[in-house]
């Protein structure tokens, strides 16, 4: 008895970075699995690796197990899953689209990186970095966008004209959520 409450103990407590690990990791099946034409399996693995993102947080805030370790942890897997499926689908797709969504959103990744590296070498506190309510938002519509990407295969071709214009309003939201991120920084 005493084992198995040190066991969920220790799982309670490293389960939160297992789950943003995996997100990085799902990577490889949702992109062998999409481009051996198996585009449901690709976008179901997708979904799986997205909900990983929402119980990180969750599991981590309800058993009071939040850390500095866990939420940079967090934001790097977010930053990896999305810049890496984005560079993936400009190859892919052949987008010009695609293409210039990658570049505004992994520019935009990086630089709200330095953003928050320099934020915390001036407050030395790891939350005076999380994300707004924006940042939040955008990360909701970039997974949208690249999950429906994902199906695109399986649709009508006027739906991946819609899914594209969803990628770029998704990349646009990404500037105007640095900007708006920004300001309160930037004296």
């Amino acid at each position: 008895r005493k084992k198995f409450i040190i066991i969920s103990k220790v799982i309670k407590v490293i389960l939160p970075n297992i789950l943003s690990i995996s997100r990085i990791m799902l990577l490889v099946p949702i992109i062998m699995f999409f481009e051996n034409g198996f585009f449901l399996l690709s976008t179901i693995t997708f979904i799986l690796a997205s909900i990983t993102d929402f119980l990180d947080g969750y599991i981590a805030r309800k058993n009071n197990q939040t850390s500095d370790t866990g939420a940079l942890l967090d934001l790097l897997s977010d930053k990896v899953f999305v810049s890496v499926l984005l560079i993936w689908m400009t190859f892919n797709f052949e987008s010009l689209v695609i293409l210039l969504s990658t570049i505004l959103i992994v520019t935009r990744e990086i630089s709200i990186s330095y953003l928050r590296l320099f934020i915390l070498s001036r407050s030395g506190e790891i939350k005076d970095t999380k994300a707004d309510s924006m940042g939040k938002f955008k990360t909701t519509l970039q997974m949208f966008s690249l999950g429906l990407l994902l199906l695109a295969p399986l649709l009508p071709e006027l739906f991946y004209f819609i899914f594209l214009g969803l990628i770029l309003f998704s990349a646009l939201i990404s500037w105007y959520s640095f900007v708006r991120y920004s300001k309160k920084w930037i004296v």
